[in-house]
């Protein structure tokens, strides 16, 4: 028994010593009528909204155009949580919260997103 809880203990400590960050990227287009203006008045309202709800060092995100290979209208959404528990409370917060809901309708007005994907950062370069 007494090796069982050392093994679950070292697991846990482990599995929470190696995972970094994590990253969020979603790969979008710009609606008809938009363009990256409209995107970066995006940004000003999210950072507003994550100050608001006291999440600016839960969540960060960046946006930019797709450069190889060249995509038009593209927008890619890059955001970064330094940790599992900082992702949930930016989820919660964007799933949860009435102006979480008005920043999805803002985000889903400037462009519409294809594909995404979120991993844990478990090693980087120095």
């Amino acid at each position: 028994m007494k090796k069982l809880i050392a093994a679950i203990v070292i697991t846990l400590c482990s599995s929470s010593t190696f995972a970094g960050p994590i990253v969020e990227v979603f790969t979008c287009e710009l609606n008809d009528g938009k363009s990256m203006s409209d995107v970066n008045a995006m940004m000003t309202t999210f950072n507003r909204m994550l100050k608001k709800a006291g999440l600016e060092d839960s969540y960060t995100a960046h946006v930019g155009f797709q450069q190889v290979p060249v995509k038009k209208n593209s927008v890619n959404w890059i955001g970064i949580a330094p940790s599992g528990e900082a992702y949930g409370k930016a989820n919660d917060w964007f799933n949860g919260s009435e102006d979480g809901a008005a920043f999805g309708a803002l985000y889903n007005s400037i462009y519409s997103c294809d594909h995404s994907f979120l991993t844990f950062v478990t090693a980087s370069s120095e």
